[in-house]
């Protein structure tokens, strides 16, 4: 008997493993803000509503926070890394590149005041550019990279029109790596009805 059930919880293992051809629709709730972000992606299982993913590896994401649409790549499993600048190339179409500037910051912690007895146009210009540089590094080491706006809508597009997707992360001084590669199936435009998009009004 418990051979037996060990048998049937391996099949269904690997019954919710998503093959490269499965999208599937999840969101969380941000406990502190309330804000609910809405996403659909893949992972390397999925076990009812969650999609289980794998350190180190990149995922596919389309993110819909409000009534924004995101597209563009995410760091998957329980320790997060750095994405930095992607390329995500449908078909035989040109391909997309998305850096980590595109990347919105939803919350970048005050900065404090400086007071350097300067005259306060100058003080704004540093209050400026010390703000920027935060906002950049911030984006720097975001666990995702993704395009918003008109861009989004027209890889979306692109996406939903499409058969197969590969994607990369692009090095600095090196050689950029193929880091996957989906199947741009059903699944993809009935997740996205799920989370409140429908693909026939993008």
């Amino acid at each position: 008997m418990k051979r037996m059930i060990a048998i049937l919880i391996m099949m269904g293992a690997l019954g919710g493993c998503a093959s490269g051809s499965v999208w599937k629709a999840t969101g969380s709730t941000d406990e502190f803000t309330d804000k609910t972000t809405m996403m659909v992606t893949s992972g390397d299982f999925s076990a009812g509503t969650s999609i289980i993913t794998s350190s180190l590896k990149f995922y596919p994401v389309i993110r819909k926070e409000g009534g924004e649409l995101y597209v563009g790549l995410m760091s998957g499993g329980r320790y997060k890394i750095p994405v930095g600048t992607i390329q995500m190339r449908i078909d035989q179409n040109e391909a997309w590149t998305i850096t980590p500037q595109e990347t919105p910051v939803s919350m970048v912690p005050a900065m404090p005041e400086i007071a350097l007895g300067l005259p306060a146009e100058q003080q704004e210009m540093i209050k400026k550019a010390q703000a920027q540089s935060v906002e950049n590094v911030y984006k720097m080491m975001s666990p995702y990279t993704v395009a918003g706006g008109a861009k989004a809508r027209s890889i979306l597009k692109q996406m939903l029109a499409g058969q197969n997707m590969k994607y990369r992360t692009v090095g600095i001084n090196q050689a950029a790596s193929t880091t996957g590669e989906i199947v741009l199936d059903e699944s993809l435009a009935s997740s996205l009805r799920l989370i409140g998009v429908n693909p026939d009004s993008l």
